[in-house]
Order: C-alpha cells, then structure tokens, then sequence
C-alpha cells in the first residue's frame, strides 16, 4: 500500500508524464501527416534532381559570386534544421534528477513552467466513455437544471409576478394620505362583498359563542389568538376548553378567566363554527399568524399620515384597511400560479420522456422533497418575492402592496433547503455513492456466478489433505 504521502508525490509525477505523453502523440500524429505527402515529396525531390544535375553541368560556368551565394544558402539551411531541432528539444524537455525527492520537485517546476493543470490521476487509465459514465452518476448529476428548466422557473416566476401587480394589487382604493390614488383589486372587493345567508349567520353566532369574543371593538380579532385562522385551532379550542379568553394588549398576552369550559369535541366543532361565522363580516378575519405580529410592539415605520408606527400598530392599522383573510386568498393567487405552472410542467415533461403513462400523481404533490425541484419551485418564489418587494417600492412602500402570501411560500421552500445545503446533502451523497457500489457489487456476484456456471466448477472435484475420498461441489 501506498502511503499519502507518495501518493501526493505521484500526482505531480503523473501530471508531467500525461501532459509528455499528450504532447509525443501530437508531435507523431504531425509526423505522420507530414508522412502521408511522401509521395508528392518524392516526385519533387527527383525533378529538383534532375534540375541540379543540369546545373552541375554548367558549373564551368558559375562565378566565384554565385557558389558563395550558393554556400550562404546551403548555411541557412543548416541554421534553420538546428532551430527546428533545439526548439523540439525546448519543447520535450528531459527532466533531470539524482533523488526520489529531486525529481518530484523537478515535476513541479516543470508542471508549475508549462501551467500543466490538475487533474486526477486515473483519469490517465480511463477511456472517455468510462469518464462519462463516471460524471453521469455523480450525485449532482441529478439534480442538474437543463434549458427547459430554467426557462419554465422564469416563466412561472413572471408569471406569478404579472398577478401580484395587475390581481392582487392592494385590498382596496386609497383615498387619503401619501398612497392616495392607489387602486384595489376587484377580487379582493368581490370576495369581500360576499355574505352568508341571514338566518346562516345568526344561527352561527348564536350556536358558536366563544369566550374570547367578550374583547369588543372593531379590531378585537386582531387582539386574540382565537381568531387566528391557523393558530385559533390552538389557542381558541385551549381557551373554549378552559372557558378563558387569550388577548393582546400593548404587547402582553393576558389569560383571563371567563366561565365554564367546554369538552373536546364540541370545542372543535364550535372553534370552526366561529370561525364561518366572522369570515364573511364586514371586518373579516386576520391573515394567518397575524397575533404574532400584533405582539411584536417594536420598530419604526413610516405611515400614510406621515407618522412612525410598530410592527404592531402597522399590523392593525393594515387589517383596518382590508388586510385580512379574503385578501389572503387573493395572494394567493401568485404562489398558487408558480406551483401550477412548474408542477405541469414536472408532470408534462415526464409524459415526453417516457413511453409509459405509468406517472404517480402524488409525485407531483411531493416535489418539494426532491432537491431539485424544490431549488426550481424556491428559485421562481424568489423571482415573485423580488417584484413583489419593487411593487412595494413603486407603490410608495405602502405596506398594503406586501404579498405576504407569496413571502411566506418562499420560507416555506428556503427552510428545508438550508438544511439540505448545510446537513443533509452530503450525508446523501455518501448514501448515492453506496448504492452506486451496492450495485456494481451485486453484478460482481452476478457476473461470477455465471462463470461458474459456465466452466462447471460446481461439478470440481475438491481434494482435502488428509482425507480418504475426494469432495465434489453440488
């Protein structure tokens, strides 16, 4: 076995030799091109003969002037032979050395002076075809994007781009203060004028009574985490359970005890109830996870009446003006967009690839767990997060024109992506490389039972030292 360090002394070594090696084929692929002509050289020789035969004739009749001519031509022939012959010697250098060390350092000099790169040594023992298969399944290999690929995340991403700023726009017109003029979108203005039958919704608001309704004011949905549409199936089934009521105010949560709880089962039911109940209202409910940033009383933004306001306070101030879980919906509409486009295309592509029809349809609800689609479906979010924060800019930095939908698809993407980048990608990569092997093993086997079965060597008889009779393979 080599130790490491001979092998960091081969690399050089191997570098110099490959690189002698490329440059004597050459030079005898030039010779024997060169050689392919020596009919035609032959022909010429024996007519310039022929010509010098007359002259030596005639040579009486040469002057002292014209052989000195003549010797000065035969000397440039020769200075031109010994030029072509020193720079073949330039060329193809002979590397000098007395020791194991002086001649790896010779390597290097001479590799370093050539600017001869580096590459792997038994790339020199490979044919082409063995290194293209060797790249073929590499692990990134697989997830490597094509043409297509990047012209179907480009189109989705402008596409998804396009319906933030035509559809989604803002929840309504402004009418007052530096974003006045702004124009709403008419979805969000349909959705919005939607109501529930009369009698639905008083039967709603009279069978699905909560505890943390008792808040009051025009805003009270903002300040209680019951009528969050994602965290209310948390904290308003805990707080109907418990008969409390879960609030915000100034940035502190308050619990307060409001009556008898309810069981499970009819906390579940009644937490849903409420929720259709408020989601058709004038008001309507908060966009999801709004609560956590109506805690968040911190920071300094500009408002439309010129004043500085919190996260909270903007937060309010934003849901006051449409922001709310209808025009979530409408956000909705862009990521909505990028996923149709890009997992059409996913399910299209592999149609055109593959004769079968054979093609799971849960596959393309799972692209997300495939690192490269999931590099696709994040690369387009990111393209509409990046238009949707200049639609903010154009639009004055009204915090209204914030898709927040749209922001929060892409952290949806960018969490596990980080983590495939920073842990799992090269625990993966050593798993890739040993089924790789698993495989090319299994086929050894493959390979060797057959020749065994081929040269009948199951039917060998084994003779064992010591023993009376002859074994015999079945």
């Amino acid at each position: 076995m080599l130790t490491p360090k001979e092998l960091n002394d081969l690399l050089p070594i191997l570098n110099v030799q490959y690189s002698l090696v490329n440059k004597l084929t050459q030079k005898v692929e030039d010779i024997e091109v060169a050689f392919s002509t020596n009919g035609e050289t032959a022909i010429d020789i024996v007519s310039v003969q022929k010509e010098l035969d007359a002259v030596l004739q005639d040579i009486d009749w040469l002057s002292e002037d014209d052989i000195v001519v003549a010797e000065r031509e035969t000397e440039c022939i020769d200075a031109i032979y010994k030029q072509k012959q020193a720079q073949i010697k330039s060329h193809i250098k002979k590397i000098k050395f007395n020791t194991w060390d002086d001649y790896v350092a010779e390597c290097y000099k001479y590799a370093i002076k050539n600017d001869i790169g580096k590459f792997i040594p038994y790339e020199m023992f490979l044919t082409k075809a063995d290194l293209a298969m060797i790249n073929n399944e590499a692990y990134s290999k697989q997830f490597e994007w094509d043409k297509w690929d990047y012209s179907f995340v480009g189109l989705a991403g402008i596409v998804a781009a396009l319906t933030d700023i035509f559809i989604v726009a803002i929840p309504k017109d402004m009418t007052s203060g530096i974003y006045k003029g702004q124009k709403g979108s008419s979805v969000t203005k349909w959705l919005q004028s939607l109501r529930l039958p009369d009698n639905v919704q008083e039967w709603l608001e009279n069978v699905a009574k909560v505890p943390y309704d008792n808040t009051g004011g025009p805003e009270h949905r903002m300040d209680t985490f019951g009528h969050d549409p994602i965290l209310g199936f948390i904290f308003g089934i805990i707080d109907l359970v418990r008969g409390t009521s879960t609030s915000i105010k100034d940035g502190t949560i308050i619990i307060e005890k409001i009556g008898e709880g309810t069981n499970l089962l009819e906390a579940i039911v009644k937490q849903f109830l409420h929720l259709c109940s408020d989601v058709c209202t004038k008001r309507g409910l908060p966009v999801p996870f709004a609560s956590i940033f109506k805690l968040l009383n911190v920071g300094s933004f500009k408002r439309a009446n010129g004043k500085t306001a919190t996260i909270s306070q903007l937060t309010k101030w934003m849901y006051r003006n449409g922001y709310d879980l209808r025009h979530f919906i409408t956000m909705s509409i862009t990521p909505m967009s990028i996923e149709i486009i890009l997992r059409m295309y996913t399910m299209l592509r592999y149609y055109a690839e593959n004769d079968d029809i054979d093609f799971d349809i849960a596959t393309v609800f799972e692209l997300g767990n495939n690192p490269k689609y999931r590099s696709m479906l994040l690369s387009a979010h990111a393209i509409a997060c990046a238009a949707n924060a200049g639609k903010v800019y154009l639009r004055q930095g009204n915090p209204l024109a914030i898709n927040y939908a749209e922001w929060l698809m892409l952290l949806k993407y960018l969490v596990p992506s980080v983590k495939y980048w920073l842990f799992d990608k090269a625990e993966l990569e050593v798993k890739h490389l040993k089924s790789i092997n698993d495989n090319i093993w299994n086929e050894l086997l493959e390979n060797s039972d057959s020749l065994l079965r081929k040269s009948k060597f199951e039917n060998i008889e084994l003779v064992t030292l010591g023993a009376s009779e002859p074994q015999s393979i079945i």
